[in-house]
């Protein structure tokens, strides 16, 4: 989808000099999708269509990216404006469906494993005013440096309601106030709809606490935490995620005799509009969207077995009263080490005696002696599939025909990416290579592809250890290495005033959640076509992308292409067959 085009511009002097002609700076741009990570010296494309054509369901979002390169000299000055994209009987408006970001780059100093790659990345996306507070921010107009790419990303909201067809408008280029290119662009809007909430359940960790100090600089109260935690949960559901902000916002317990106290109120408060979804106004995107999850941990500060009961008993209670306790779990432990195991075994099966309806996860594969209080398998991707010649990197090494027994006793198997697909000391080899990827340094659809792999897998639900984790110890907006990977556990970058100009601290999203997005919408499109046309055609499409966990077609066009055909079936099926082009 990339194309590459030349524009001469003209520097005209205030009083022009007939013996100096004027000095002409050439302008380079092209266009591309949002799978491909554009660096600054990357060389632009060859040739190619003019504009920009996308496709989209109803609420959907769908990016794409504009490159420009200033050939001659630097640029001052260069802002964008999208157009509204009108239809033949309705009009898409750019002031609220439309989202123009500048894409930061960022030194990495190392690689991410064996396939990564150092230097400049594009990855933290500025507004040119957020969704958030609706404050214009600092990254527009901006400077071309002559001979150096700036990528342009824009985001395109397709509301509900939204007559299917064909939709125009451009993009408009300007430099100094004085508009010099324009790039038509052409949405197909899909005859079907894409829920608010995701079908595929998440839980992606969120510290508000880490939060709040790389904001402000410090802990400052209580309230500014939930403050800062609602922002980015906001900002999670905006991107199809559930955010767990259990780490900063947690029930108050006051342990007392053999049964504690808990207070509800502030909890409730922090939870309950992404619970019940009225985190957006109407209006916004997405509205209506709720969290697919909502995890408890077990309080340290009870360590009584009576306590836990009546801790577990009356959390039950509380959660089956507002509605939220289908979506309840208890995040009973992390990664147990064997020494460990005894101490978890007994919390996990004091909270399975005290509320047998509380669902219960481990981060780990299965392990049969745990049967009687497991829940929710989590294990790492790659201790689904074994990958040939490497030996068993988990233990157990049980694949996915392994938790079929479990599975048809009522239990969940959820996944996550751990350091272990890239390598978590950051030497790498062979077998660190080809899995799906968070990390920066990794291609688009490595990024993109996880929510692919659950349907192929059969996973019930998707876990992350963090979407903050950098904050902790390094400045974001220099250095996301953390456990061997660029952007290991941090999806965000702190949008602080200093940085990003505007009054108010916002999250400031990174390429790759908006990638991470993008999967979970392709899911949306299996879901659909699972329902009308059996799996499958839903389970053809997917096998013919991926091979193994390891191992799938990296291709964007091939992606692009398959996501097309799906939803060309979806229409024929639903008998609205899509438009030709």
């Amino acid at each position: 989808m990339r194309r590459w085009h030349f524009v001469f511009l003209a520097a005209i002097p205030l009083l022009l000099n007939l013996s100096h002609p004027p000095s002409r700076m050439e302008l380079t741009w092209w266009t591309t999708h949002a799978l491909d990570k554009v660096r600054p010296y990357d060389a632009g494309p060859t040739h190619g269509q003019n504009g920009i054509k996308i496709q989209a369901a109803r609420n959907e979002f769908e990016p794409f990216q504009i490159v420009l390169r200033a050939v001659s000299q630097d640029a001052e000055a260069v802002d964008i404006n999208v157009t509204d994209l009108r239809g033949a009987n309705s009009v898409i408006p750019s002031q609220t469906c439309v989202t123009v970001y500048l894409e930061r780059y960022l030194d990495l100093k190392m690689p991410s494993g064996t396939d990564g790659a150092t230097g400049e990345w594009p990855d933290p996306l500025i507004p040119q005013i957020d969704r958030y507070k609706k404050e214009k921010r600092n990254a527009f107009p901006f400077q071309l440096t002559k001979h150096r790419n700036q990528p342009v990303w824009v985001e395109v909201y397709v509301p509900p309601h939204t007559p299917a067809g064909s939709y125009h408008g451009e993009v408009q280029i300007s430099i100094a106030g004085e508009q010099r290119i324009s790039i038509p662009v052409d949405l197909e809007v899909w005859n079907f709809d894409l829920p608010s909430t995701s079908t595929l359940v998440t839980t992606f960790g969120f510290s508000g606490n880490t939060g709040l100090r790389r904001h402000y600089g410090r802990y400052t109260s209580d309230k500014d935490v939930a403050d800062i935690t609602s922002l980015y949960q906001k900002s999670g559901l905006w991107h199809r995620i559930t955010l767990d902000g259990s780490a900063g916002s947690h029930p108050l317990v006051v342990s007392s005799g053999t049964r504690p106290a808990i207070q509800w109120d502030a909890y409730d408060a922090q939870i309950g509009p992404v619970m019940d979804g009225q985190a957006f106004s109407r209006g916004e995107p997405l509205y209506g969207a709720r969290a697919t999850s909502v995890a408890l941990h077990p309080p340290p500060s009870l360590t009584g077995a009576e306590q836990q009961t009546q801790y577990w008993r009356e959390a039950v209670s509380h959660f089956r009263q507002k509605g939220w306790l289908d979506r309840l779990f208890l995040y009973l432990w992390d990664e147990p080490k064997e020494s460990q195991y005894s101490k978890m075994i007994d919390l996990g099966r004091t909270a399975r005696r005290a509320a047998p309806e509380l669902k219960i996860l481990v981060t780990a594969p299965l392990h049969p002696e745990w049967q009687d209080f497991v829940d929710i398998w989590t294990p790492t991707i790659n201790c689904l599939e074994r990958k040939p010649p490497h030996p068993d990197y988990c233990q157990p090494a049980v694949d996915r025909v392994g938790y079929n027994a479990e599975l048809g006793r009522g239990k969940q198997l959820w996944w996550y990416q751990a350091c272990n697909t890239h390598s978590c000391n950051g030497v790498g080899g062979d077998y660190f290579t080809g899995w799906p990827s968070y990390m920066i340094d990794h291609d688009g659809v490595r990024n993109r592809i996880m929510p692919w792999m659950a349907w192929k897998y059969g996973i019930g639900g998707e876990l992350y250890y963090a979407t903050n984790e950098a904050y902790a110890s390094k400045d974001p907006w220099k250095d996301v290495y953390v456990f061997g990977g660029n952007g290991d556990g941090t999806l965000f970058y702190p949008g602080r005033p200093d940085v990003i100009g505007g009054r108010t601290h916002i999250p400031i999203e990174s390429i790759r959640l908006k990638l991470i997005r993008e999967g979970l919408e392709d899911y949306e499109y299996l879901v659909l076509l699972n329902k009308l046309s059996g799996s499958q055609s839903a389970t053809k499409a997917v096998d013919s992308l991926i091979r193994n966990i390891y191992d799938f077609d990296s291709s964007p066009e091939r992606l692009y292409a398959i996501r097309e055909s799906i939803a060309t079936e979806i229409l024929r099926r639903m008998g609205t067959p899509a438009q030709r082009r």
